[in-house]
């Protein structure tokens, strides 16, 4: 249906391609709602993914007045335009010379826009093509409810940043140059007031940007990866290295440049998080729990008896219930079924806010 409509504007006004879509200020945020397929698949993903950040025209486009079409050309020079890079390598291969273009939505700093790309051969916009862009654009406005696109995009953005700052693990989003674009709680409770951390051969290595380019992948970006790193206190923690391809971080809402992002935990088991849940899948008792959970704390029956204040024989009668129960034979085993049932979640402070629906 839109790729009908878009052709219908585009035959109205003239040019090469129409689209809708919305930018922020920046350009570091972007995304494609319709077009009319004419500028190729290729052509568009390009822009999209990565070259929308350069384009010159970002602040004219979005800080337009709403429903009044500007044409790039009269605001951008020509020949200067010709000589940047985003001219370079995205509009002249393709022959485009020129946008004509009309804000129909803003809020904050994101603006949903309704464009006409101009080829070389329909030259540059015209009072003409501007008025007729300004005509369509309340029209198409209305059609598409662009004001619930736009809540969408911003309601995704927010459910990204909830997630990932209930997340357990420390989560660090990092730009190319090592600079660090995002820190969930837990990644900066992790390190608190003592930044630094030392990693084998490579010394001492800080949470700045060197620091960050040394723990991102190298050559293969979309290789991910796991390395061990220790805080100056000797303390072992683990960072798992994902990489980040651009449709992946184009909207996270916490920032358009992140490459990867760095997941860091401490080297350690940490069972308290999932008592009742594995209580309740296997109708263990609280005696049950006890023994199971200082079993994963301690090597043998003795010293388990020893920690809960028990008799080695209560302690081999309750491991005898939990692996029936459990279906497990092994200490190995009950260490890998308690972490299957790890919650990667942050626990719930007395002080922190409930949702009305729980």
């Amino acid at each position: 249906l839109w790729n009908d409509v878009l052709n219908a504007c585009r035959e109205f006004v003239g040019g090469a391609s129409a689209g809708i879509f919305a930018k922020n200020v920046r350009g570091n945020r972007s995304q494609l709602f319709f077009t009319d397929g004419r500028l190729g698949a290729e052509s568009t993903k390009a822009y999209f993914d990565g070259l929308s950040t350069i384009d010159p025209s970002n602040i004219v486009q979005v800080l337009a007045e709403v429903d009044q079409a500007v044409i790039t050309s009269e605001k951008l020079d020509p020949e200067e335009f010709s000589q940047t890079r985003f001219a370079r390598e995205w509009a002249q291969p393709m022959g485009l010379v020129d946008v004509v273009v009309a804000p129909i939505e803003r809020r904050g700093s994101w603006a949903a826009l309704f464009g006409i790309l101009l080829h070389e051969r329909d030259g540059l916009g015209s009072e003409d093509m501007r008025n007729r862009v300004t005509m369509l654009a309340p029209h198409i406005r209305r059609a598409i409810r662009v004001g619930d696109i736009l809540g969408n995009a911003k309601r995704q953005t927010d459910s990204f940043r909830e997630t990932i700052d209930g997340l357990a693990v420390g989560v660090f989003l990092v730009d190319s140059e090592g600079r660090l674009v995002h820190a969930n709680p837990a990644a900066t409770a992790l390190f608190g007031s003592d930044r630094s951390i030392a990693t084998g051969a490579a010394g001492l290595l800080r949470l700045d940007r060197t620091g960050m380019r040394d723990l991102l992948p190298h050559g293969d970006h979309s290789t991910s990866g796991s390395k061990i790193i220790e805080t100056q206190g000797g303390e072992r923690l683990v960072a798992h290295v994902l990489p980040l391809t651009s449709g992946g971080r184009k909207f996270s809402g916490l920032g358009g440049d992140a490459v990867a992002a760095l997941f860091v935990q401490r080297a350690e088991f940490d069972p308290p998080s999932i008592p009742g849940s594995l209580a309740a899948a296997f109708d263990l008792t609280p005696g049950e729990l006890r023994v199971l959970l200082a079993t994963l704390r301690n090597d043998k029956v003795v010293e388990v008896a020893e920690e809960l204040g028990v008799a080695p024989t209560t302690v081999k009668t309750h491991l005898s219930r939990i692996f029936g129960k459990t279906d497990t034979r092994r200490q190995a085993d009950l260490f890998k079924l308690v972490a299957a049932f790890s919650s990667p979640l942050k626990p719930r402070t007395m002080g922190s806010p409930c949702h009305p629906n729980g």
